[in-house]
């Protein structure tokens, strides 16, 4: 753990979520890449597409292990991407897309919680 401090509790189940999904993406971008060899002209596109998700799933584990032992990186990663999120929701939402809201919600709420003090000082911030 980051500095010897105790893990919050929302950052380890934050952790294990970038995980689970993580390992999913990753599975899920192989089982595309191969579903490609079995249609001949979809070989190019699903191996591209399966590729860019197999890479995401492995970006999704390696910032679960940041979650989970608190490196400073990804802390500020989170944040970086949290307000990238917001925008794109707020204008998604504005656009029409009232589903949005939801991702919206949860990217703030998300974005309140990592500055919390004890919080950034698992991070050490």
């Amino acid at each position: 753990m980051a500095g010897g401090k105790d893990r919050p509790v929302l950052i380890t189940i934050i952790a294990i979520l970038y995980f689970v999904f993580g390992v999913l993406m990753l599975l899920g971008g192989a089982g595309i890449g191969l579903l490609g060899v079995a249609v001949p002209d979809a070989v190019v596109p699903a191996a591209m597409v399966g590729g860019i998700i197999a890479v995401a799933g492995i970006i999704s584990i390696i910032i679960a292990g940041g979650f989970w032992n608190g490196w400073k990186a990804i802390w500020y990663l989170a944040v970086i991407f949290g307000i990238i999120a917001i925008i794109f929701s707020a204008i998604s939402l504005i656009g029409g897309n009232v589903s949005a809201i939801i991702g919206l919600i949860i990217q703030a709420l998300l974005l309140y919680y990592i500055f919390r003090p004890k919080v950034k000082e698992f991070f050490g911030i």
